[in-house]
């Protein structure tokens, strides 16, 4: 679509004498000219007027350093789609996949905030929702743990790359829609637990459902559970452990809110739950099988849904 320079100002809230200045003082944009000489402006040029509006306007940087920073995304822009065309001829999809993953790792671990930000909104673009999230975004999580455990990442990166992922990943919790017939969910890592990745990628398969799914994180603390569960009705506890030291405290935890709530459906997850006595082992889901994980939603929540 098309737009004259009055309808770009008006939909974008740009005064058209500024739209003219960043084009023609900072060659910023580039709009279509008619044989009259009139501005017409694409789609693109709209998105990069938006863009330079929310630096200056929202971040408060200068029209020159948004300028800069679209140039840099116009750039990352390019030679990710050349990247990906030149892959894809030489390599299959995994390689594809796996090239993607060592891109955004070295942007993050440089702190290239902005270019990352680019990098995965371009990743969806191309590879869609499931390969992102799967493929790319989790597996950068846990290569920044692997590299900080073996002293090649600092502190500092790896938290600020878990951060990164985290919130762009939680940002879907408030995308999918809620199918009220489902169960509602608690999902939490127990108290001591500090990793939280594999808990985060199930909710995030429960929440694609359709779930209704109350995310608590890592490092949990029993206090004020069971009131939780009462008060939001809560019908299904989902648990991720990657500490077996923490299984039997765990199960103890288990057990009381049991006690109180003896209906709970009970599902676990993570390295820390591998080899559980019965009858704990009928909780345990293996990790990132997403066939088993559909075989229990569909045994056991829709199962649950039905009972309302």
């Amino acid at each position: 679509m098309m737009y004259t320079i009055r309808q770009a100002s008006t939909l974008l809230g740009i005064p058209a004498v500024t739209i003219r200045a960043w084009e023609t003082r900072y060659e910023a944009i580039k709009p279509i000219r008619t044989e009259t000489g009139y501005r017409l402006f694409d789609d693109k040029n709209m998105e990069d007027l938006r863009f330079l509006k929310n630096q200056t306007d929202e971040k408060g940087v200068t029209i020159s350093q948004a300028v800069r920073l679209l140039k840099e995304q116009q750039l990352l822009r390019e030679c990710m789609l050349e990247a990906k065309t030149e892959t894809h001829a030489i390599v299959g999809a995994e390689e594809a996949h796996q090239e993607m993953v060592e891109r955004l790792y070295n942007t993050l671990c440089n702190f290239r905030t902005e270019q990352a930000k680019t990098m995965v909104d371009l990743g969806f673009s191309m590879y869609g929702y499931d390969i992102m999230i799967y493929q790319i975004l989790f597996l950068v999580m846990i290569k920044v743990g692997t590299e900080w455990e073996e002293g090649r990442a600092s502190v500092a990166q790896e938290h600020f790359i878990t951060q990164f992922v985290i919130q762009r990943c939680l940002s879907f919790f408030q995308l999918f829609p809620i199918d009220n017939r489902l169960p509602r969910m608690l999902a939490l890592c127990p108290s001591g637990e500090h990793h939280q990745a594999g808990l985060l990628l199930f909710s995030l398969f429960l929440r694609k459902k359709g779930a209704d799914v109350l995310y608590l994180g890592p490092d949990t603390p029993e206090d004020g559970i069971t009131e939780l569960i009462k008060s939001q009705q809560i019908r299904v506890l989902c648990i991720s452990l990657t500490d077996a030291n923490l299984m039997e405290p765990t199960f103890a935890f288990i057990n009381r809110l049991l006690a109180h709530h003896a209906d709970l459906e009970i599902v676990l997850g993570g390295q820390g739950f591998q080899g559980v006595p019965e009858p704990y082992s009928d909780w345990v889901l293996p990790n990132g099988n997403q066939e088993e994980w559909e075989r229990w939603f569909k045994d056991k929540v829709l199962g649950l849904s039905f009972q309302f």
